[in-house]
């Protein structure tokens, strides 16, 4: 059996409990960031009204539906 005194079970549990927390914090933190990423994936910016548009496809061109501008997709690291 192992004799331990109240302070040392105090001690143990809260850094058990500190410990659970942080993994969550870190669990989080890194779901919101590749949702974020995911999001961000296809998402450019129209080059005459500045609207932010939508498109999967990078090799084609696509019309703005707010002012019927032409635009090639760019790379999605420029956006937001």
């Amino acid at each position: 059996m192992i004799r331990a005194g109240l302070a040392t079970l105090l001690f143990a549990y809260a850094g058990v409990f500190l410990a659970a927390i942080l993994v969550l914090w870190l669990v989080y933190g890194l779901g919101r960031v590749r949702r974020r990423h995911r999001d961000r994936i296809g998402l450019f910016q129209c080059r005459l009204c500045a609207e932010w548009l939508r498109h999967r496809d990078q090799h084609s061109l696509v019309r703005c539906p707010s002012c019927g501008a032409m635009n090639e997709p760019t790379i999605t690291g420029n956006a937001i």
